[in-house]
């Protein structure tokens, strides 16, 4: 067994569906744990890996990602009697906090990903302790490459990620759902008004992402003097738009800083 996931939930699954399409493991090297035999049947059906109820079974794992949650941590733990790769995507546990429950230097990284890795587009930054070889940072990499793009960094950059990439999500969304009925309240079909938005931000992100210019410069490029999108750029400063941004996301930051402590 090459790898073991802990946790057969949403995550858990895309992540072992996602390491056996692209060839990182075969179905055969991966097995899941988790407490609901339905839903481990149900998994073993659609992608052939192996499934477990019994946490021993995972001993021989070279890797365990950890995809439950933060209540359940320090039972699990507790309960592991190895020294493998330990990667854990629970939101709000520090390397420490895992450090105190797992034998000395057990090598360990944390990851905050989000929830375009559903699709292949997810964005996972993860952070090693100091017992983490290359290698295995390497192949750790790798699992979250399977789901989207990855970084490395050092923990305490974890909570302003977390606040930023991990919560962004739901930030998009909001902002989406608000354009979209705005679309509708001029007169537009919701259907169109949604393709209308979603292709708008598909296409805007693709634009960023493939230029070297500044998000203000490309700005620049749509806002003709006396336009349409000055005027409405005129009423997003108006109502503070950017700056309830920057504090949408200080309040998201504390508040994973504050989950850490309580955790």
């Amino acid at each position: 067994m090459k790898l073991g996931i802990i946790g057969g939930g949403v995550m858990g699954e895309v992540l072992a569906r996602s390491v056996i399409q692209t060839q990182i493991f075969h179905a055969d090297q991966v097995c899941i744990l988790d407490h609901n035999p339905h839903k481990l049947k149900s998994i073993q059906d659609q992608t052939g890996v192996h499934i477990t109820s019994k946490l021993q079974d995972l001993n021989a794992a070279e890797m365990l990602i950890l995809a439950i949650k933060p209540d359940n941590v320090k039972e699990i733990l507790q309960g592991l009697n190895t020294q493998c790769l330990l990667i854990s995507i629970v939101a709000g546990i520090s390397l420490q906090m895992m450090g105190e429950l797992m034998p000395p230097q057990t090598p360990m990284v944390r990851v905050m990903t989000n929830t375009p890795c559903l699709v292949g587009e997810g964005m996972s930054v993860l952070a090693p302790n100091s017992h983490v070889s290359e290698a295995q940072l390497k192949m750790a990499q790798e699992v979250f490459a399977a789901v989207g793009k990855t970084l490395i960094l050092p923990e305490k950059y974890l909570d302003a990620v977390t606040g930023l990439s991990g919560s962004g999500p739901g930030f998009v969304f909001l902002i989406v759902d608000a354009l979209i009925e705005a679309g509708v309240l001029q007169g537009l079909p919701r259907g169109i008004a949604r393709q209308l938005v979603l292709q708008t931000l598909i296409g805007s992100a693709k634009l960023l992402e493939e230029s070297d210019r500044h998000p203000a410069q490309l700005r620049d490029m749509v806002t003709s003097p006396g336009g349409t999108t000055i005027a409405g750029i005129q009423v997003m400063e108006e109502y503070k738009l950017r700056a309830t941004l920057l504090k949408t996301v200080e309040t998201a930051t504390r508040r994973s800083r504050e989950l850490g402590q309580k955790g």
